[in-house]
């Protein structure tokens, strides 16, 4: 058995190793947090620049350049935090590491135990000063919450697909003639895309209808927990709120938490950041050679690029390795092709008046259009009457300030989205994308602390019931409906006539006729001088542009390998030093060893060695006299001190 102070000693030897290895090696295996302002339009074009170039140098920006003076979050790596925090100090650009060792924050967000419970108990409020007591109870009873639902479910916590499956199986077990579970598809990786439809009588399909989904970005987990919340209000509190019970007696609601549940589980798979802030489907693997013959293995597309409405046109990306790839043709996954097909099946065509689609992070209520600035759909009042008043029941709440518009206009264009989708082709009446908890001035982004979980599902609801009463006004007004037979074959080609689109411009007066008359056109001569002097103007900037891009990559890239040759300098060095001291240790070993031989068996006046070459043996292998002790003893019994 081994000695307890021998024990001991391996331990703390260990310790002390994993100590420098910390402090030499894995102090800088750390993703960090970077919070941006650019403060002129240089930096703000520099920014964009990295920004294109994210997929190449793997940054996560949680929140993009928009804007001169509005922040930007940037994740990066460990083996480029130094470089490009170098890089912004060269630019003078101001910077600060908001989160210094993500990772760490997730398995504290996220992986370790809530104590709310335990320590809010009323014995703990009791010895509490009245003030704080008042606040903490007030805190707990948004943080824990006791259902009224038969099937039960631990809301304020995350937990996995499957758990998320079997409750929603278990409502429809429990309220058969309220609820039942429906599959949309499969996923890439083959599960199932399940949801649940909520309605009294279960089996009537005359009535208007909601659709809500969550978690077609597989990071946004806070979106995910706000959907299943949104059933457990309905169908806890049917035939007890009667305005619940009117919304179900009187619409359908069709709610898919998980929109992307290959995607949503991978994100669970891990805690590294990679994994955690995962956000595409996990579309198959290609691997390809970049311009530094680098081989790169990408997969995965963003399914809210998906969408046919203005597909691949801006705020997405052909690259296969960006966060926002947008796939090869619009409904090229099954995730946005089974979204397609059940708004498109006979069952919903022409019935849903309302699609909410949930996301996180930057408190933000969009409604549509946003794939260009200052473009909305032709009943633009409706919905932003509407949506006001969603951000208004919100705020009433617990204080929670949305901004409101098209996403374009407060965020920044972007196209092929489910939300422009629904309303352009599916001709849904009311579209709204929800950016819940937390605010984009919050560090945090995806990582929504567990105590939020529940005051989001709770406000969040509070808004979306202004979509649910309008629905509800606008079927108790509304004939009966018609029997519209939907698309024969839902494809992109055989979709319904997109809703009108009004593009607002500034509101400048339109020319009347009078007003041509009074403009002189310029000669032919001048307007094919100035077009070739604009042309020649725009090749400057463009290969100025190109040159800048390349000199970014190359001093990106140049950085980058200064950085890992350190690092590998740093670590042959580390390891060389504890290779040294585990041989100097075990040399030490072998001479006590040695010693305490001798005193055991001391030399007599006949002890002699036989060989000449004990010397030399005992010279290039130490500890010999100890491991080969039997031939040594007869062949070199003086040297080894080994004489009987």
């Amino acid at each position: 058995m081994r000695p307890l102070f021998l024990t001991a000693f391996i331990f703390l030897f260990w310790d002390q190793i994993n100590s420098e290895l910390s402090e030499k090696y894995n102090n800088n295996q750390k993703f960090k947090l970077l919070r941006i302002w650019p403060k002129n339009t240089d930096q703000l074009t520099f920014l964009h620049e990295l920004y294109k170039s994210s997929s190449e140098f793997e940054f996560d920006f949680w929140k993009a350049p928009t804007a001169i003076g509005a922040f930007v979050d940037l994740m990066v790596g460990p083996e480029l935090s130094e470089a490009t925090e170098k890089l912004l100090s060269d630019k003078e650009i101001e910077f600060k590491v908001t989160v210094d060792d993500v990772q760490k924050r997730i398995i504290e967000k996220e992986k370790s135990p809530t104590v709310t419970s335990t320590f809010l108990d009323k014995q703990n409020l009791t010895n509490l000063d009245p003030l704080l007591a008042s606040f903490f109870s007030k805190r707990s009873k948004d943080d824990v919450y006791i259902s009224r639902n038969k099937a039960k479910y631990r809301f304020g916590e995350y937990h996995s697909y499957d758990e998320m499956i079997k409750w929603m199986e278990e409502i429809e077990r429990q309220y058969p003639k309220l609820a039942k579970v429906f599959n949309l598809g499969s996923s890439v990786e083959g599960r199932p895309i399940k949801g649940i439809k909520l309605g009294s009588p279960i089996g009537s399909t005359t009535k208007r209808a909601i659709w809500i989904d969550g978690g077609i970005h597989a990071r946004e987990w806070a979106a995910i927990h706000t959907a299943l919340y949104f059933i457990e209000q309905l169908v806890a509190n049917y035939q007890i709120d009667p305005q619940i019970t009117a919304y179900l007696d009187n619409l359908n609601f069709y709610i898919t938490p998980v929109a992307n549940p290959d995607g949503f589980e991978f994100s669970r798979s891990d805690v590294t950041p990679q994994t955690r802030f995962w956000r595409k489907n996990r579309g198959g693997i290609t691997c390809t050679k970049d311009r530094w013959h680098r081989e790169r293995c990408c997969g995965g597309i963003d399914l809210n690029r998906n969408f046919d409405f203005h597909f691949g046109e801006t705020g997405s990306s052909n690259d296969i390795c960006s966060d926002i790839y947008q796939g090869a043709s619009a409904f090229s996954e099954p995730e946005s092709r089974a979204i397609r097909d059940k708004l498109f099946s006979a069952e919903l065509w022409g019935k849903v008046d309302a699609f909410i689609t949930l996301h996180t992070y930057s408190q933000m209520w969009i409604h549509p259009y946003n794939h260009e600035r200052r473009s909305f759909p032709s009943d633009i009042d409706d919905l932003q009457e509407v949506g006001r008043r969603g951000v208004e029941a919100i705020e009433s709440m617990y204080g929670t300030k949305f901004r409101f518009g098209t996403g374009a206009d407060i965020l920044y264009p972007s196209s092929g989205g489910s939300d422009d989708w629904a309303k352009a082709k599916a001709n849904i009446k009311y579209v709204y994308l929800l950016e819940l908890r937390p605010g984009e001035e919050q560090w945090d982004g995806f990582l929504l602390d567990r105590k939020q979980l529940i005051p989001t599902g709770k406000e969040t609801w509070e808004g979306v019931k202004a979509v649910f009463d309008a629905v509800l006004k606008k079927a108790r007004l509304s004939s009966p409906i018609a029997t519209t037979r939907p698309p024969t074959t839902p494809r992109p080609t055989t979709t319904p006539r997109p809703t009108t689109t009004t593009t607002i411009r500034p509101t400048t007066p339109r020319f009347t006729t009078a007003q041509v008359t009074l403009v002189t056109r310029p000669s032919i001569r001048s307007r094919v001088q100035n077009t070739f002097q604009q042309n020649t103007n725009n090749n400057n900037n463009n290969n100025n542009n190109a040159q800048q891009n390349t000199n970014l990559r190359s001093t990106l890239h140049e950085r980058f390998n200064r950085l890992r040759q350190q690092q590998l300098k740093a670590r042959r060095e580390y390891e060389a030093r504890i290779a040294q001291q585990r041989e100097f240790e075990r040399q030490r070993q072998i001479n006590q060893a040695i010693q305490q031989q001798s005193q055991l068996a001391p030399m007599s006046n006949g002890c002699f060695d036989r060989s000449r070459w004990c010397e030399a043996w005992i010279s290039s292998s130490p500890g010999i006299c100890i491991t080969s002790t039997i031939y040594m003893q007869k062949d070199c019994a003086r040297s080894c001190r080994l004489c009987v």
